[in-house]
């Protein structure tokens, strides 16, 4: 008898005061309006976050590739240095005796 009327009443969809219970219990929850601003503010805290963690990121990035570089330097002045020691002659002084 589901759907179906008998004594005014139809049967296997709820009561009246079932859907009245349904609908007050939604607008405790809010309109779309005030979900779609509180999903906005969300957004926009993520988006500023995105934008700092980026920043941060690239600031990281940065600083890596200078440390590299001054790395990269570091290296070649020390081969240099051993280049120089080995192109040296060496002395041919005899021991001292004494």
């Amino acid at each position: 008898m589901v759907g179906e009327t008998y004594k005014g009443r139809v049967y296997g969809r709820g009561s009246r005061n079932d859907v009245r219970r349904l609908v007050s219990g939604l607008e405790g929850i809010g309109s779309l309006h005030q979900a779609e601003a509180i999903d906005g503010v969300r957004i926009a805290a993520m988006s500023a976050q995105i934008e700092k963690l980026t920043a941060a990121l690239q600031e990281s990035e940065r600083k890596r590739v200078v440390e590299q570089e001054n790395m990269s330097v570091t290296v070649q002045q020390i081969k240099e240095q051993v280049l120089n020691l080995a192109r040296r002659p060496t002395s041919t002084s005899s021991p001292v005796e004494g």
